[in-house]
């Protein structure tokens, strides 16, 4: 063994507490990232293979009642435009469940599905299909936060069923009661599914299927114009057919569906950036301890240069140490981010979304991120530092001359009026300014990061408080249709007749109208064989009048009868239906420019405080890969009581003030503005400051309601929506959501209480960063001092009174930095967020309150302190010898 090689062991002895460090800063930064991102990425990867393998719908309709075989047909013949669609009945029960302990008062809803194999196909956890009619699959996030198990005893819509299994169904990744929803519900909502006699039973047990129809394009690589224009069709359809559709739902739209592939590529996007923030803190950790060694082995060095070994021999020998502390620890830190890390990342999402079972797959992506880059900047900036300093002479290493410069450097007069003990410590940071210096901006980094830790729950906590400040009225009504307040007491009862007869099976209708159609006829031909007989009465002419007379009768019984299934229907009488159908008759429903009148009247002073508008969402190419932001245009009146100071009109578009701060477009800007569903792309000016409106939340474009009709091509008295702050009755049949500043508050808890998990393992991650960074970089300056601590030590100074000259100098440094850098971090994370942030919906502006500036100077000093406490150790234990070891 080389005489190099037998000071490899001694050298880890003497550096245990650097390369221990190094070691655990390494390690435990490459475990927790790479435990997240492959634990992201392992998720993503089974989204992604989701659509095929349990055949996720294209899209969905409901109608009010079961479609009937020629309906489905011609909406099947009506996707054969784009390559054809299959169509597959998805009926479901919203049934009330009640748990094995009985009713504890909480009203929860089991969406049950008959078995599907077709499409939206379950995925098992546990358990088994269930096959008799009284067994039935619950979701598993459902059955987790109620407690249910495989076993259980569960009540729905008053029947018992037994759990037979417990999985996810690929259409319901997010527990979306409703697909207007804001938040997700997974206490008092789930989703189950039973075999067909059991779905059987259920709805005889008194539970109403929705008749809800799930397609499957032919081609399954249509964009979402395509799909549109297609599903268009198939409603068209489907209305000529007398189906009576109350809904589509693209699966692009499908809140259960793409909500949980959202969050995660955002949360991956915030990982990223942190893990870019920890290697950049490891390559000036690296070149500090490697400055720190080639200077403590300076005498080392320059005795064996001298003894005649080559540079590449001591650039090979000290490198290898931490080429091998490097590896280990990124082979260890990955190891631990597969093995023990990946399950809890895992349950951030598992607890929240239903997904398939879970299960790693392997990136070497995320490992050249996490454990190669870490490991490659400590070898090559130490590679990169040994080179650099191995260009001088043997002599230069043995007078410690490493630093570049040459000479001896004059002392600093200080003043006399200063104590001895005040005169030291200055002199020690005098004498150690460089090592200060590297002390202050590494406290600067390490404090960039435990700030960035504690400012990001505050920052999103702001973020969700300021959502419900977008909302200019107490509620916000989106309609399916325009619908007019304002109507006579005749034009209401006509609407209510309209949606009354809307809400049987038009078949029924359809039927009536051909047997008044035929009786109108046959009165006609009657009416004429009987003048004709009047005219002429022969016998011939008087048996053709009597037999017209006849099928007239007949005709008009058919009408009868047909008029009595819709009054069957109605639940009313015939001459109710009769007039119910005249009034109807009265309204051109099927026009364009005609508007439904709502049925109730909300009385003149709610109708009056009322607002008309429209609402559109776009999606704007944030660029660079971060994918798309949703924007919602608006369509105000000019001069609106609710968004006041608006300057609309002409063409003017106003940008709120959020688009504005995320993009940074200047005045005169064109912004391009995409719509998936027509493939078209529009384009507004940015006029500059006074083009801008609301807080730095307002992520909302709005034009005036003309403009924006004419912009989008509508009617030009089209309108989808109504701001009111008071509450308004509105039909069912065109209401489609409210939303109320509570909505978007709940939505704002539902954001931070999916990102708290995540949010205390950055915090954790910071706070274990920072310690073990101050402690490297302050040992480095305690090492520098060796020599001159062995000096006070032959002086008769105790090892106490030496701490308290060496240590309070880097506790007063330590203290100065925390504080007087703090504006310069605030800075700094304002830029990091923006690029963070950037792939989230929304503009998430900076938020960092006093308290966390606070706890970060806390955390930092007391943090601090603990290494302190070492390091007093570590001054007791440097020897009185080494002030007698030769300098030169």
């Amino acid at each position: 063994m080389s005489p190099l090689a037998k000071r490899l062991p001694r050298e880890l002895k003497n550096n245990i507490g650097k390369y221990l460090g190094i070691f655990l800063l390494m390690c435990g930064s490459v475990a927790l990232t790479s435990g997240f991102l492959l634990a992201a990425h392992s998720i993503t990867v089974i989204m992604d293979g989701m659509r095929d393998e349990y055949v996720i719908e294209d899209g969905r309709f409901t109608t009010a009642f079961k479609a009937t075989a020629a309906q489905l047909d011609a909406a099947a013949a009506a996707a054969d435009g784009a390559g054809g669609a299959t169509i597959y009945e998805n009926f479901s029960i919203d049934a009330s469940l009640v748990g094995p302990a009985g009713d504890d008062g909480t009203k929860r809803t089991l969406r049950t599905y008959a078995h599907r194999t077709e499409v939206d196909i379950a995925a098992y956890c546990e358990g088994e299909v269930p096959e008799a009619d009284d067994e039935v699959a619950i979701d598993r996030v459902f059955a987790a936060n109620n407690g249910l198990s495989v076993g259980d005893v569960v009540e729905l819509c008053g029947r018992a069923y037994t759990v037979c299994g417990i999985m996810t169904q690929p259409d319901s990744q997010a527990l979306f009661q409703d697909n207007s929803s804001f938040t997700v519900s997974t206490l008092a909502y789930g989703v189950a599914e039973v075999s067909g006699s059991g779905f059987a039973a259920l709805e005889g047990a008194g539970g109403a299927p929705a008749y809800v129809y799930s397609f499957v394009f032919h081609d399954r690589g249509l964009s979402v114009a395509e799909r549109t224009d297609a599903e268009k069709d198939m409603v068209s359809a489907l209305t000529d057919a007398d189906a009576r559709v109350q809904d589509l739902i693209d699966a692009d739209s499908n809140q259960g569906i793409g909500y949980a592939a959202d969050d995660v590529e955002g949360d991956s996007e915030m990982w990223v950036v942190l893990l870019e923030i920890i290697v950049a803190i490891m390559a000036f950790v690296f070149v500090v301890l490697t400055s720190s060694t080639i200077e403590e082995e300076s005498a080392v060095i320059g005795t064996l240069l001298a003894s005649g070994y080559r540079r590449r021999e001591l650039v090979a020998h000290y490198l290898l140490l931490p080429t091998l502390v490097g590896m280990l620890a990124s082979g260890l830190g990955t190891l631990l981010g597969v093995t023990v890390f990946t399950g809890p990342m895992r349950d951030l999402y598992y607890g929240s979304y239903s997904l398939p079972p879970f299960h790693v797959t392997w990136s070497w992506g995320v490992f050249a991120q996490t454990a190669v880059v870490p490991a490659a900047v400590l070898i090559v900036i130490t590679l990169i530092g040994l080179l650099r300093k191995m260009g001088k002479t043997p002599l230069q290493f043995l007078r410690h001359e490493t630093g570049g410069k040459k000479g001896t450097k004059r002392g600093v007069a200080l003043p006399e009026r200063l104590g001895f003990v005040a005169r030291f410590r200055l002199r020690v940071f005098l004498r150690n300014l460089g090592n200060f210096a590297t002390l202050f901006l590494g406290i600067g980094f390490a404090s960039l990061l435990l700030l960035f830790g504690l400012a990001v729950l505050p920052t999103m906590q702001h973020f969700a408080d300021n959502l419900k400040y977008t909302l200019v009225a107490e509620h916000h009504y989106t309609l399916k249709a325009p619908l007019e307040l304002e109507g006579t007491d005749e034009e209401r009862a006509q609407w209510v007749a309209v949606e009354k007869l809307q809400g049987i099976d038009g078949a029924l209708l359809s039927a009536a109208q051909n047997a008044a159609d035929e009786l109108e006829d046959a009165v006609d031909a009657a009416r004429y064989a009987a003048a004709a007989a009047q005219s002429s009465p022969t016998a011939e002419s008087l048996k053709a009048a009597q037999d017209a007379a006849g099928r007239a009768a007949d005709a008009q019984d058919a009408l009868h009868k047909r008029l009595d299934a819709v009054a069957g229907a109605l639940g009313t009488s015939r001459d109710d239906a009769i007039d119910l159908i005249e009034k109807a008759s009265e309204v051109d429903a099927d026009s364009d420019g005609v508007h439904p009148v709502n049925t109730t009247d909300n009385g003149a002073e709610k109708i009056a405080q009322a607002e008309k508008y429209a609402v559109y969402q776009l999606q704007y190419d944030r660029g660079e890969g971060n994918g798309e932001e949703t924007v919602t245009v608006y369509g105000i009146q000019e001069g609106s009581s609710y968004w006041e100071g608006l300057s609309i009109g002409g063409g003017r578009a106003v940008f709120g003030a959020g688009l504005i701060d995320k993009f940074g477009w200047k005045e005169g800007d064109a912004v391009s503005l995409y719509d998936k569903y027509e493939d078209k792309t529009h384009e507004l000016a940015y006029g500059g400051e006074g083009s801008a409106w609301g807080s730095r939340s307002n992520m909302n474009i709005y034009l005036s309601l003309d403009d924006f009709n004419e912009l989008f091509g509508n009617d030009a008295g089209y309108f989808n929506a109504y701001a009111s702050d008071e509450p308004l009755d509105l039909d069912a049949l065109y209401f489609a959501s409210e939303t109320t500043p509570s909505d978007m508050q709940a939505v704002g808890d539902q954001f931070i209480g999916m990102m708290d998990g995540l949010i205390g393992i950055m915090v954790g991650l910071s706070v274990f960063i920072f310690v073990i960074f101050i402690y490297l970089l302050t040992k480095a300056v305690i090492d520098r001092s060796a020599r001159s601590i062995s000096y006070m030590k032959v002086f008769g100074y105790r090892d106490r009174e030496v701490s308290q000259l060496y240590i309070r100098s880097i506790t007063i440094c330590v203290a100065v930095s925390l504080v007087v850098l703090q504006p310069l971090i605030i800075e700094s994370l304002t830029v990091i967020f923006h690029s963070m942030l950037m792939t989230y919906s929304g503009n998430i502006e900076i938020y960092v309150p006093w308290q966390a500036i606070a706890g970060t100077i806390a955390a930092g000093f007391m943090s601090y302190l603990l290494v302190a406490a070492l390091h007093t150790r570590s001054i007791k234990r440097v020897p009185m010898a080494e002030a007698l070891k030769v300098q030169e």
